[in-house]
């Protein structure tokens, strides 16, 4: 079953100060650099679309990525998704995509094996998939989607604009995959992207100390 994944770039960044997140580099990498990786090896023949900017991938990355931009411009991620699937249903060459990934480009910390199990719940189950954040809270921008249902719910809700995501999953009863909150961790402030950068410190030192004992 062939995969499409939907980065989600357009926010205003305004509780960041307007710097572009997705862009922010970590560890030696950007976040959307980040976020790309994890599909990348998650799923290796995944069709991946930014919706908004490509800030923060490579020359060969932004190659390797289709992208949209939601009209109005900063109408909201429901827009953006909207954007992607009005894309991909006027492009007659797209291959159909059996599992659509959602994903937020302000999650750094999105591990290709949660993206694993996020698909492999989708497929088995039939229905959206999804983790849960610190709060206990479905964490809506990091989900896989039947992608058939997807378009039947973008249908549905009719205008995106300024929407919110959670609309889409309304009447419906996620498959809800473990996780540790962590990983489905966004920033929006100066705080948030501190306690995140000591996260992918201590990660680098632990595997480092690993590897010193082999």
């Amino acid at each position: 079953m062939s995969i499409r994944a939907i980065i989600l770039s357009g926010g205003r960044s305004n509780r960041f100060g307007g710097v572009h997140k997705p862009a922010v580099e970590l560890g030696g990498a950007t976040v959307i650099s980040r976020i790309l990786s994890a599909v990348r090896t998650a799923a290796p023949a995944a069709e991946v679309w930014v919706a908004g900017p490509c800030d923060g991938l490579s020359e060969a990355e932004q190659e390797s990525v289709h992208s949209v931009v939601e009209e109005p411009a900063f109408a909201g991620p429901l827009a953006g998704i909207a954007a992607v699937c009005a894309a991909v249903r006027d492009a007659s060459s797209a291959a159909p995509a059996g599992v659509t990934l959602v994903l937020a480009g302000d999650m750094p910390l999105i591990t290709a094996d949660h993206l694993g199990d996020l698909i492999e719940a989708c497929q088995r189950t039939g229905a959206p998939a999804a983790g849960t954040d610190d709060r206990g809270k479905t964490q809506f921008l990091c989900a896989a989607w039947p992608t058939h249902l997807l378009l039947s719910r973008l249908d549905d809700i009719g205008d995106p604009t300024n929407g919110a995501v959670k609309w889409l999953f309304s009447g419906l009863e996620p498959s809800l995959v473990d996780v540790e909150p962590g990983v489905v961790t966004d920033f929006d402030t100066a705080e948030d992207l501190d306690r995140i950068h000591t996260r992918i410190d201590d990660d680098a030192s632990s595997t480092g100390e690993a590897a010193s004992t082999q």
